[in-house]
């Protein structure tokens, strides 16, 4: 006898444990199950980088990210804080002020909230801003911190680089548990009545009322489950579910790594936000290693200007030594495997780029500390950085997907989202923005080809 369920989310991530959540606990549909081959939280969610942020570049993006936070706020308040939510900010810095106003007046037209500009205002010689508290969000500002003063600059992040010409402190920003936020909204699930299969999706039926049941391959042979609606949200693997389907997904994969290293000798500081050195940068090699570099035909690359974005942050809390670095520089287009490997020069690449942005990280280039933890994983993502959530072409199936670098922070407000959709329920009025049918606007296309910014992290 078959198996059924009112929906069938094919894909185990942050992304598809979150939809079960919200479809269980807003719109009460618990007869759900999660289909995945491996366990849950084990693809690119294990890869995450854990933090959260309102600072986008586009006014979507920010209200869908303030969405976010605000239902990951209550949670974090519901579980007695399980999944360790702090808000430290994001600290975007520069050497060079050229086009700071026009990057600032940007924000300023969005719904980041306030920006406070700090140009210099001192008492008795000391620079008078202060970072945020280490935990807790409530009386927090949110919108940005401005620092255009050097000494400022130095006395509160005292790490950076004297070249440091600007930091811009975004603040409604931080850090969380990505594992415990998942496995929270999971066991949640399971307490309305979300089902999980581990399973390999194999065959997606159709009649002429859409979906009608999906075929599974399991460790106790193959599986027929009833359903009229399935969501898609798979991650990397999620255009091979829609081909199931007979529909092309306007997405694609790129493979992008993080270390995380234990910075035994303090260089960056505990209370230190995330972040981001915004800059172009060529590395800084040698003589003899760049002559090296320019012998060797695969490796020439590494001479040519890398883009802004690099990223570290203190990892694992106040008592901890980790730190964790990450660079988003790749630009090539890849099938996605279920374990990717990290390329062997990129903890040279990442710590060298770092060391512009904070000097003394020059101590661990050629000594790094071991061990050297690698994630690679994967940035699946739309042409314009945006995600895809929504119904799909086919009748009773819908896509939450295209998460690129983001699918940790963006994991509640897309679940709670592509529930919506699914249940019929009121849509927010940003719905279509961030579906499929935004393709089939002339208008949204030809916008695409004059995006300067995409958020990319």
């Amino acid at each position: 006898m078959a198996q059924s369920a009112e929906v069938v989310i094919c894909g185990a991530g942050s992304a598809g444990v979150a939809a079960a959540y919200y479809l269980a606990k807003q719109q009460t549909i618990t007869n759900v199950l999660v289909l995945d081959k491996h366990p849950p939280l084990t693809q690119t969610s294990a890869k995450s980088g854990e933090n959260y942020r309102n600072w986008w570049p586009t006014e979507v993006m920010v209200r869908f990210m303030n969405r976010s936070i605000d239902l990951m706020e209550a949670l974090s308040e519901a579980s007695n804080d399980i999944f360790n939510m702090e808000r430290r900010g994001y600290a975007y810095v520069t050497e060079s002020i050229a086009d700071i106003h026009n990057y600032v007046h940007h924000y300023s037209q969005l719904s980041v909230g306030d920006i406070r500009f700090h140009r210099g205002t001192h008492q008795n010689g000391t620079a008078t801003y202060s970072p945020p508290a280490y935990r807790g969000f409530e009386g927090q500002p949110d919108g940005a911190d401005l620092l255009l003063d050097k000494q400022i600059i130095q006395t509160t992040f005292p790490h950076f680089s004297d070249d440091i010409q600007a930091v811009i402190h975004a603040r409604r920003c931080g850090a969380i548990s990505a594992q415990q936020l998942g496995m929270y909204l999971l066991e949640e699930a399971k307490k309305l009545g979300v089902r999980e299969l581990r399973g390999e999706l194999i065959a997606i039926e159709q009649d002429h009322c859409g979906v009608r049941a999906v075929e599974v391959k399991t460790a106790n042979g193959k599986e027929r489950i009833e359903t009229r609606r399935v969501i898609n949200a798979a991650g990397p693997f999620a255009p091979h579910v829609a081909a199931i389907l007979d529909v092309e997904l306007p997405i694609f994969s790129v493979l992008q790594q993080k270390i995380a290293i234990q910075d035994h000798l303090g260089v960056v500081p505990r209370d230190t936000p995330f972040t981001i050195f915004m800059d172009e940068q060529h590395l800084d090699w040698s003589a003899d290693e760049e002559q090296l570099l320019q012998s060797e035909p695969e490796y020439q690359w590494m001479l040519d200007k890398f883009p802004g974005g690099l990223h570290i942050k203190p990892e694992g809390g106040k008592d901890s030594l980790w730190i964790k670095l990450g660079w988003a520089f790749n630009r090539t287009i890849e099938q996605p495997l279920w374990e990717p490997e990290g390329t062997l020069e990129f903890p040279d690449i990442v710590l060298r780029g770092a060391s512009r942005l904070i000097p003394e990280l020059k101590r661990y280039i050629d000594n790094i500390p071991k061990p050297v933890v690698h994630y690679a994983g994967y940035y699946t993502k739309t042409k314009e950085n945006l995600p895809v959530v929504g119904p799909l072409d086919v009748e009773g199936a819908y896509i939450v997907g295209a998460l690129s670098g983001f699918g940790t922070m963006v994991s509640c407000v897309a679940g709670e989202l592509i529930a919506a959709w699914v249940a019929g329920s009121e849509l927010p009025d940003y719905a279509h923005q961030l579906s499929l049918a935004r393709y089939d606007d002339p208008a949204y296309l030809a916008s695409l080809s004059g995006m300067r910014l995409d958020g990319e992290l």
